[in-house]
């Protein structure tokens, strides 16, 4: 009932209702009461679509089961005695119908005190206008019999409906569960790879019986430097980060990098603004030391650089991507 096919029911109903309404207005005293006869239905019946919840919430049921009752003595009060045409009692065979979808969507006893209701209210009008009161009655009573299907139908229909919404919300989740474990796999196998990769020629070289180069234990260092970088501070692994980090090595720096968290429900620009704001902290440090922190989440930094050489200062990165510093 929420899908668009049922909106374009919806407006093909309407459509519907105001020809049956505006095309029978031979001997009505006055015009406005079926118009809002229609406005009302017409806001029923979107409003049984619209309306979250299930079963429907109370205050839309009780609008809804008064819409029949009220429709109907807007439209008889201006109504020639007796009908030009029997169409002109419209109002009852369209709140029918929004009661009968009403049961539908898990409510069954006010739609029937609803019916019961026109039935009294045309049985009324009928004793009141000169007809006879069972004669009036008779024709609201017909309606019992679609609301009574209607009634009926929502007993098998409901639960099968239920056994259908959970099966698709278990294999929506099935999917994602076997989406993400897929995914997880694939990081997994990327990350042996590039270990692989990075690791198996140096790891090749020291199980030989052939001692180390000086170049090769500086190799060494800086390898598990970056693949530690990239296990505490995987939001600053990136080429420019990691290409700067590893040249700020080779120069004698001590770079120490620490991931909280605090990036990753961060705005892509903020993001961008740290890892640019630390590649070049690295790249124009000479000597002594470069400690990037990303702080957890929650905080107003995101983000803390500490350099220590021959003037230590600090630079710290809000929520917003603007930087501050400090010595």
């Amino acid at each position: 009932m929420h899908t668009q096919a049922a909106k374009v029911v919806v407006v093909v109903y309407i459509a519907a209702i105001s020809v049956s309404a505006f095309g029978n207005l031979h001997g009505v005293s006055s015009v406005w009461p079926i118009v809002a006869a229609v406005a009302l239905i017409s806001a029923g019946v979107i409003a049984l679509i619209a309306a979250p919840g299930d079963p429907l919430p109370r205050s839309t049921t009780l609008a809804l089961s008064s819409i029949g009752p009220v429709a109907s003595v807007l439209v008889l009060w201006v109504l020639p005695v007796p009908m030009a045409t029997p169409l002109q009692g419209w109002t009852h065979g369209a709140s029918t119908t929004v009661l009968c979808f009403m049961c539908v969507r898990g409510r069954r006893v006010p739609p029937w005190l609803s019916l019961f209701a026109m039935i009294a209210i045309y049985g009324a009008w009928g004793a009141w206008t000169g007809s006879t009161f069972v004669g009036e009655a008779a024709k609201v009573v017909i309606d019992a019999t679609p609301l009574a299907m209607a009634t009926i139908l929502s007993f098998t229909l409901r639960p099968t409906a239920k056994a259908v919404f959970t099966l698709r919300t278990r294999s929506e989740r099935q999917i994602e569960e076997q989406s993400a474990l897929a995914s997880a796999v694939a990081e997994r196998t990327e990350q042996r790879n590039r270990l692989d990769r990075l690791a198996r020629p140096l790891l090749t070289r020291i199980a030989s019986d052939v001692p180390l180069t000086v170049h090769e234990r500086i190799s060494c260092e800086l390898l598990e430097a970056h693949l530690r970088d990239h296990l505490r501070a995987p939001a600053l692994s990136t080429p420019l980060v990691d290409e700067a980090a590893l040249h700020a090595r080779r120069r004698g720096v001590e770079v120490i990098m620490i991931d909280d968290g605090g990036l990753d429900e961060a705005d892509p620009t903020v993001v961008d603004r740290v890892r640019s704001q630390v590649a070049t902290v690295l790249t124009s440090a000479e000597s002594g030391a470069v400690r990037v922190r990303i702080l957890p989440p929650g905080r107003e930094t995101v983000a803390s650089v500490y350099v220590e050489d021959s003037l230590s200062r600090r630079i710290s990165i809000d929520a917003n991507g603007v930087d501050t510093f400090s010595t």
